[in-house]
């Protein structure tokens, strides 16, 4: 990072099925201290003190993420990259190892000039399910033997924020209710798509990705269990 912090980023997230896609949203309260469609549907549903909604609750519960800004060395030319992937509560995640290693090391392993490549060598089990066992590091070496290549991806000054946006509350309570949001551009306001007719819909109303357009490459990841060290497809860089 350019101002020597941790280049990991913890989030917390929310996961729903969208359109039969699972998508993520970042928590309102969590990361903008606003009211959180997501987290006020968890406080109701355990409120009632019945078990069936307990477990319910559960399904809008958020869960932490790490987002890493990198260099996909099989890909360069596609410039940094963002890594969106699990926290595992029993510490034997990806996050987990990659921290094992540097303590290993013993030094910064981000250093532009001396720092550490890291490879994710991929298994898979008996069910084809991926995972990753370790973390591999490779010698010393520079970000990258041409200076100004260098100097352009450290300077790159997006954040999470600008590839994994967050929705407003009013966009958020539609994917609560279950429905899908479009956004009314005559009235500048967030719709829920069935309530539309088809003259409306070709009228001044559009949707749009619920994740939004990623401006780079990312890698967005795809989680079942919070206590889970198998990585699903899409929690894989890349």
């Amino acid at each position: 990072s350019s101002d020597g912090t941790s280049p990991f980023i913890q989030i917390e997230v929310h996961k729903a099925k969208v359109g039969g896609d699972t998508k993520y949203f970042p928590c309102l309260k969590s990361e903008e201290n606003k009211p959180c469609p997501f987290c006020e549907a968890n406080s109701a549903l355990r409120a009632t003190g019945t078990e069936s909604d307990k477990e319910l609750s559960k399904t809008y519960s958020s869960r932490r993420m790490y987002v890493v800004k990198l260099i996909d060395r099989d890909n360069e030319a596609e410039g940094v990259k963002f890594w969106r992937f699990n926290h595992d509560y029993r510490k034997t995640g990806t996050f987990d190892k990659i921290m094992s290693l540097v303590e290993t090391l013993k030094c910064d392993i981000t250093d532009p000039d001396v720092g550490y490549d890291l490879s994710i060598p991929i298994a898979r089990d008996t069910n084809n399910v991926p995972l990753i066992q370790n973390i591999i590091h490779t010698v010393p070496s520079p970000l990258s033997d041409n200076k100004e290549k260098a100097a352009e991806w450290l300077a790159d000054t997006r954040t999470w924020r600008d590839v994994y946006s967050v929705k407003p509350y009013e966009y958020l309570e539609i994917i609560v209710k279950g429905g899908t949001p479009y956004f009314d551009k005559v009235n500048q306001v967030w719709v829920e798509k069935d309530s539309l007719n088809k003259e409306e819909e070709s009228d001044g109303v559009s949707s749009e990705e619920v994740l939004g357009t990623n401006p780079t490459p990312t890698a967005e990841a795809e989680t079942t269990s919070e206590t889970t060290n198998q990585a699903e497809e899409d929690d894989l860089p890349f």
